[in-house]
């Protein structure tokens, strides 16, 4: 009974083609495109700004030192002199500028130190790229001026670094290759979970009040218990089916990316694919476990969506009951980037429907221990019996069942 029952919410669900396209086709192809596309097209502008001439302002051309007008030219500019720099950067006419303050040349050849102004738009990120132009020259023309003073009174440019900082990365190489977008993975397979779920599950709960077939449902020979069970693995169906969609685009964009992609890049490009995440390393471990968490996070969501929208008389009253639920995985996504700074430690793997993501981060940065899968798992496992008891005794009320 509980395989009818089921099989009556698939095929009703089915009858929709938007559940074919949102479940399958949306989820399949959108991780890789961004996979592969959010990082070329990073790669792509970051080169290009870094390799195209660039008119920059600057106030005070006739006091610059040639030395450090050649060297921001070095850096792709061209210096064109503007009265207000400030107002300039401010209204886009130049993405940076900078003033040189007059008697600059005479002051340095006395010894004497001066200063240069440098203006940005912060958050701007062409602006801050233009303005890194700028302060990169200033800076080797600031080490030229160092070397020359040094080397007049005889002193070996050394002595101003006794102590060198040698940093290496400590990270594993699975941290490396994950990249910054990794924490979008979990975000994307969490939130398509609920979006393949939700679809099934309104049309089962509410759906079915809003047409009048939930009571010849009742008065069928059919427990209660088989007909929650019944939708519940219907809804489940659906949210893994996207789900596992979404894993498939991740495996496929990170084969992509590393076999056909990044290889023929140049490597300015190449470079930043590889920091926003286009070096992922994908082997069976690390989908087996992703499998299982969004199993288990699909069987969440899914006793989640049918305990909520039974409540609701009509199918827009339940979407608008799911609506707030993306927002439960929306933030612990958006957190994600930065749990380091969180520190909760063990604590996260015990909080149901976060520690799914937080797992699965750890599955693609190759962190994933033993304690925080078992943890995890079972911590899912005990939401979801709870949330399905609560679901069966939401059936048991005539109140819930035939709201008015």
């Amino acid at each position: 009974m509980v395989r009818r029952i089921a099989a009556k919410e698939i095929l009703s669900t089915l009858r929709d083609t938007r559940a074919i396209v949102s479940n399958l086709l949306i989820p399949l192809l959108l991780l890789p495109v961004i996979m592969l596309g959010l990082p070329f097209l990073l790669g792509g502008l970051f080169q290009r700004e870094a390799t195209t001439v660039t008119p920059l302002g600057i106030q005070g051309l006739e006091h610059a030192p040639a030395e450090l007008v050649a060297l921001i030219e070095g850096q792709n500019a061209v210096l064109e002199s503007v009265d207000d720099p400030e107002a300039a950067v401010r209204d886009d006419t130049y993405p940076a500028a900078i003033v040189i303050p007059a008697g600059l040349a005479e002051a340095l050849a006395a010894g004497e130190s001066a200063a240069l102004t440098v203006y940005r738009k912060m958050g701007n990120l062409r602006s801050e790229l233009n303005a890194g132009k700028l302060e990169s020259a200033v800076a080797a023309y600031r080490q030229e001026v160092v070397a020359e003073r040094l080397a007049a009174v005889g002193v070996d440019p050394s002595v101003l670094e006794p102590l060198r900082v040698e940093t290496r990365d400590a990270s594993t190489e699975a941290e490396r290759s994950s990249g910054q977008l990794a924490w979008l993975i979990p975000f994307f397979i969490a939130i398509w979970t609920l979006t393949g779920g939700q679809m099934a599950a309104i049309d089962a709960t509410a759906g079915e009040k809003e047409r009048g077939t939930l009571e010849v449902l009742l008065v069928a020979p059919v427990r209660r218990a088989e007909v929650v069970v019944g939708k519940f693995l219907a809804t489940t169906l659906f949210g893994l089916w996207a789900a596992v969609m979404a894993i498939v685009g991740f495996v496929v964009g990170g084969l992509l990316l590393r076999g056909a992609f990044l290889p023929g890049l140049g490597a300015g490009a190449a470079e930043m694919v590889s920091v926003m995440g286009g070096q992922l390393s994908v082997t069976p471990t690390m989908v087996v476990l992703l499998v299982v968490s969004a199993v288990l996070l699909a069987s969440l969501i899914s006793a989640l969506l049918i305990s909520v929208t039974l409540f609701a008389r009509s199918f827009k009253e339940a979407q608008s009951y799911v609506a707030p639920l993306s927002f439960l995985l929306i933030l612990p996504a958006i957190s994600l980037q930065f749990r380091d700074l969180i520190g909760a430690g063990d604590a996260l793997y015990w909080v149901p429907m976060l520690n799914a993501m937080v797992l699965m981060d750890d599955v693609v940065k190759g962190a994933a221990t033993a304690q925080g899968i078992a943890i995890t798992w079972l911590s899912l496992s005990v939401a979801v019996v709870a949330l399905l008891a609560f679901a069966y005794r939401s059936f048991q009320r005539e109140d819930v069942l035939f709201r008015t």
